[in-house]
């Protein structure tokens, strides 16, 4: 049970907490002093970023990132969030980011504290979302209630998200520290490509986790390792904060990218960094400590009080489509007759006014129980299997009754040059233009093997997208062709974020324009030349590098300017590419 001392803050309002107003006050002070050019000078960005404000490729605009921890939404929360990019964004859009946030583009400075003072009054934050600090900690969003749950681990990946918010142990790290959870050995919270990563285990009744560390993605991919097999429960926290003080004291602090912890485990070795962590973990308190938080046992969910919407309102007649969507976007729970609904959200974007829609959907048909998802999905539990009809129904209304979630049509991408500053190329761009041929390609993805190919794009090498563990991976880059320079990707193939993990090979560099076509004729070739029964990973990873540079061969001839001048526009723009709205990253200040 959860004791008076750590009685439960899960969406909370904090408006009037006397930390949180303090924070945010001193954050608008801080922001006007620094537009009017005085306040903390160089000192600002830094500060700027601990509160989840970061620099965007457009002047004086913001990007703001608010933290989801372990995807967990209410109705009210997702209403404040829409509320927020309805009043202070200009294109009334949020995201849905691969960890689980939710970002607001074309924020400005002087804005940014009326978007932190509406979340606050849901107790959602936008504090440490960016920065040398502990990041969105994710989980499974199907934990609690998929059959292969071993146990839900929601109630202890709130439990580390309030104890490490604001803890003096992670507010200066040497780079950004990610932890997620899963609550099966499915991994739908992607280990592998964590800093610290959390599997939901039972050791002869007795509930634990495996602790893997050392996993990212980035410019120098890394699959984490086991730290320890099994840990109990209640020795979570004392388990990642011993590692955060070992990478702390340890870590590299004078070249930024090599700083995160994959850097260090990889140079002393998982058994010497593991002998560390011992002796660090034996200085700290023991695990009943006041200091530690309890699990917060208020997030268990259970059924919702009316069986269903339908027994007291009747039950809706199927729209046209229901059945292609209820195969693949409806997934029943173990609590029959209890189903969860995945959204899909295209590009991971969603208008203000479509998420007010789904606030109230949820209330009404899923007992207000919201998650995201690293897919860039929403997720509505606990729907009725009664209720499918209705809810699609009104999902289609908003136009969010898209079928094929988790599919090779759901693909997954970074905002990428559209709006990031270190965004070489539009990957939002080119995954809408790989989504509009498959969508269009008349029944030639139904094939279930092509069907369950995993597309990930992201705009530069740094990963946002996950490029590096998908089964078809792109990442943008630059090329040169005499004077000029045109967009180009690179192709990656064969990767995985799921079990022990597996990183994806890199390929060759095709123009942009050019990817889509590539794109068809390499899952042409797969179809052709697969074994039976053969998934893509395995049968890139068997016919080689050298077989599909040789297939796409055509697709790598950069053209010249005069015989091909969209080659040299970027997908979703209209004008010719160009390098020089690039701006200084702000990952690693």
């Amino acid at each position: 049970m959860i004791g008076e001392a750590t009685r439960s803050e899960f969406a909370q309002d904090k408006s009037d907490d006397p930390v949180v107003k303090a924070e945010i006050d001193n954050f608008e002070r801080e922001a006007l002093a620094w537009r009017a050019g005085g306040g903390l000078g160089d000192d600002f960005r830094p500060f700027r970023l601990q509160h989840g404000t970061y620099g965007q490729r457009q002047a004086n605009v913001q990007m703001m990132r608010i933290k989801v921890p372990h995807g967990t939404m209410t109705p009210d929360q997702l209403h404040a969030v829409a509320d927020c990019a309805d009043s202070y964004t200009v294109r009334k859009l949020g995201h849905v980011t691969t960890r689980q946030a939710i970002q607001l583009h074309f924020v400005k400075l002087e804005d940014s504290p009326k978007v932190m003072r509406r979340l606050a009054e849901v107790g959602l934050t936008t504090r440490e979302a960016c920065g040398h600090t502990v990041r969105n900690i994710t989980a499974d969003p199907l934990s609690g209630i998929a059959d292969d749950c071993v146990f839900d681990v929601t109630p202890y990946a709130e439990a580390a998200m309030r104890y490490f918010l604001r803890n003096s142990v992670n507010q200066k790290l040497p780079r950004k520290f990610k932890i997620t959870y899963s609550a099966s050995p499915e991994d739908r919270g992607l280990i592998p490509m964590h800093d610290i990563g959390l599997m939901a285990l039972d050791r002869d009744g007795e509930p634990g986790f495996r602790v893997s560390v050392g996993g990212g993605l980035g410019a120098a991919p890394r699959v984490a390792d086991v730290l320890v097999d099994f840990i109990p429960v209640h020795e979570q926290l004392r388990t990642i904060e011993a590692v955060i003080r070992v990478w702390d004291r340890l870590g590299e602090r004078r070249n930024k990218n090599k700083a995160r912890i994959k850097f260090l485990i990889a140079r002393l070795g998982i058994d010497e960094f593991r002998r560390l962590y011992e002796v660090e973990l034996a200085t700290l308190p023991p695990a009943g400590h006041p200091q530690y938080r309890e699990p917060d046992f208020t997030l268990i969910e259970e059924a919702p009080a009316e069986a269903s919407y339908a027994s007291s309102h009747g039950r809706a007649a199927p729209r046209p489509g229901f059945d292609a969507w209820r195969r693949t976007n409806a997934i029943k729970q173990r609590q029959a007759p209890y189903h969860t609904v995945y959204v899909l959200l295209p590009i991971g974007d969603v208008s203000a006014e479509q998420m007010h829609a789904l606030a109230e959907i949820a209330r009404k048909y899923a007992g207000g129980h919201i998650r995201t998802a690293a897919t860039q999905n929403l997720v509505l539990r606990w729907v009725h299997e009664d209720d499918l009809p209705a809810i699609h129904g009104e999902l289609a209304d908003i136009g969010l009754a898209e079928a094929d979630a988790l599919t090779i049509s759901d693909v997954v991408t970074c905002p990428g040059a559209d709006t990031c500053s270190i965004g070489v190329t539009s990957s939002k761009g080119l995954g809408t233009e790989l989504r509009s041929r498959i969508l269009a390609g008349n029944g030639r993805y139904r094939d279930p093997l092509v069907n369950d190919i995993k597309i990930r794009v992201s705009g530069c090498p740094n990963s946002c997208g996950q490029h590096h563990v998908a089964d078809i991976g792109f990442y943008g880059m630059a090329i040169r062709s005499g004077e000029r320079q045109l967009p180009a990707f690179q192709l990656l193939l064969g990767g995985s974020a799921q079990g022990e993990g597996r990183l994806a090979t890199i390929t060759m560099k095709i123009p942009a324009r050019r990817a889509p076509d590539a794109f068809e004729k390499l899952l042409d070739a797969y179809v052709r030349e697969r074994n039976d029964g053969e998934r893509f990973g395995a049968w890139s990873g068997r016919v080689g590098t050298a077989h599909v540079q040789e297939l796409l061969a055509e697709y790598k001839a950069v053209p010249a300017f005069n015989e091909d001048p969209m080659a040299y526009v970027d997908w979703g723009q209209t004008k010719l590419f160009t390098l020089d709205d690039m701006g200084e990253g702000e990952c690693a200040v």
